[in-house]
């Protein structure tokens, strides 16, 4: 009978092979920690091997002593691995445990490094993106802008301006509400911001308006009329300036205007129809001009240029009451028309602006 020479189950290759774990899956944990696989080699024989010179080392793995050193000095500086003060120095191992401590201690702090760099980065980038953003939009003298975007520019230039806001005003109304306070415009006036509105004689009509530009005007707002604007536009600090390209589409395209020669001429327009246009008087000119209270709606409408009929509407009176009113205040500004009376009380309310 043949006997088959088998490995006894306690024979020293068995029990290596129960000892020594695989070299692959060892690796691959340490690879994770930042160990490359010959530190990992390199350290797995010191812990079995201890108190080892550098020569030695060198004999037992077969490598370079320039490479073993390498090896060796990244060892200790990850915690791994420390030698003695001899003059030839000898090598330890770290027990692992600590070993792993330190390793998991270095990868957080490395990590907490990267991720500050990372986010300086960011910070750096989008700075960088920022300006060139700015610099790309101070480019753009002229732009086109939706709805929502023009709602936004115009609550903007409001609360922005330091000086000056200009406006032409006619239909159709896009933003403002005539039945509502304007209170952006309200917030302008009391940073001391001068606020002037040139007004299209149509609006006169719209129910309600007259109203609305009283209540403007007595905040502090100059009012004129004219008869007739050729578009809409509301320029803040003759800087940046809103311009509704389709009268006819109240969600028409709106084009926006930044510092430039359009934007000069564009004031220059205003300024033009500005001198030209009558004033709207303020409740206290109108006060100071006919001496009662009651007439000074009836100086307004008439500086407005309202036929008799929307006058008439308006203050809720008959014709023959509206006839004699304007009978009184003509004597009273020693007019000998209508016409002239419409000019002297338009004159006043001039010069009482200017005072």
């Amino acid at each position: 009978m043949r006997v088959t020479k088998s490995t006894k189950p306690g024979s020293p290759k068995q029990r290596a092979s129960r000892k020594a774990p695989s070299s692959h899956a060892v690796s691959r944990v340490l690879d994770g920690m930042g160990v490359t696989q010959a530190e990992e080699q390199l350290y797995r024989m010191l812990l079995r091997c201890e108190g080892l010179c550098i020569a030695q080392i060198t004999s037992k793995l077969g490598a370079s002593a320039r490479a073993i050193a390498s090896s060796l000095r990244a060892l200790e500086g990850k915690g791994m691995v420390t030698h003695s003060p001899d003059r030839v120095p000898r090598y330890y191992a770290v027990p692992p445990d600590i070993a792993i401590e330190a390793l998991i201690a270095k990868s957080q702090l490395d990590e907490e490094l990267r991720q500050r760099n990372a986010r300086a980065a960011v910070a750096k980038l989008s700075a960088m993106g920022a300006a060139a953003a700015h610099a790309v939009a101070d480019e753009r003298l002229v732009e086109i802008l939706s709805p929502e975007a023009t709602a936004q520019m115009f609550a903007q230039m409001h609360r922005t301006a330091q000086v000056e806001m200009i406006s032409l005003t006619r239909r159709p109304m896009l933003i403002s509400n005539v039945n509502e306070p304007d209170h952006l415009l309200f917030q302008c006036l009391e940073r001391g911001v001068r606020c002037r509105a040139l007004i299209d004689a149509d609006l006169l009509g719209m129910p309600g308006w007259l109203e609305h530009m009283r209540d403007n005007t007595a905040h502090g707002e100059e009012c004129r009329i004219a008869a007739s604007l050729p578009f809409k536009l509301i320029v803040a600090d003759r800087r940046i300036a809103i311009i509704p390209l389709d009268l006819r589409r109240p969600d028409g395209p709106v084009l926006l205007v930044r510092s430039s020669s359009l934007l000069d001429a564009l004031c220059e327009v205003f300024e033009l129809l500005w001198r030209n246009a009558t004033p709207f008087p303020s409740s206290d000119t109108e006060q100071a001009t006919s001496g009662r209270r009651r007439s000074m709606p009836l100086l307004s409408l008439l500086t407005s240029g309202l036929n008799d009929k929307a006058i008439e509407l308006e203050l809720g009176m008959s014709h023959r009451t509206l006839a004699r009113r304007i009978s009184e205040l003509m004597e009273e500004f020693g007019a000998a028309t209508r016409c002239q009376l419409g000019f002297l009380a338009a004159q006043r309310a001039a010069d009482a602006s200017i005072r």
